[in-house]
């Protein structure tokens, strides 16, 4: 299985997740978090396709992907699981679960790494778990820049004795 068609179809599973999840939830913060989180995902296919153009089928090919094909990725899991789903169109802490769908997309894509037979596919495979890294803290920097206004420290000293 080509590489790149793998990881574009991971990104595809979370865009329409959080397009769903943007459709579905009433919460304004949410709809908010979940509407970058999908622009984000569109972004990120485009720039998979355009990878895909650069490097040759036979390099991208990897066969441990052929094995893992049937297996669902996390977003894929979290779109097939309604009760998580409505969890996260209602709790803001709810996107731990996406944390973790994006943590578990990593690992299996640093252990088919791990065990790939072609050199090219491995080194692929290896770059595109890196960039996966950088999603999953550009997830996490989203979530923390829409919840930043209401976390603050309220404490008594310097007279800050009323509430904000």
């Amino acid at each position: 299985m080509n590489v790149f068609d793998y990881i574009i179809t991971m990104e595809e599973h979370a865009a329409l997740l959080f397009e769903r999840l943007f459709d579905e939830t009433k919460d304004p913060e949410l709809k908010r978090i979940f509407g970058l989180l999908a622009t984000r995902e569109r972004e990120s296919i485009l720039n998979l396709a355009t990878m895909k153009n650069t490097v040759s089928p036979e390099d991208a090919h990897s066969t441990q992907l052929d094995r893992a094909r049937n297996v669902m990725d996390g977003f894929e899991r979290l779109l097939e699981q309604h009760d998580i789903r409505h969890e996260l169109r209602t709790d803001p802490d709810g996107y731990e679960h996406i944390v973790k769908a994006e943590e578990e997309n990593i690992r299996m894509l640093e252990g088919v790494a791990e065990v790939e037979e072609s050199r090219t596919a491995r080194n692929l495979l290896d770059r595109l778990a890196a960039d996966k890294r950088k999603e999953l803290s550009e997830i996490e920097n989203i979530y923390d820049f829409v919840e930043t206004p209401h976390t603050y420290l309220e404490w008594g000293e310097f007279s800050n004795l009323h509430p904000l």
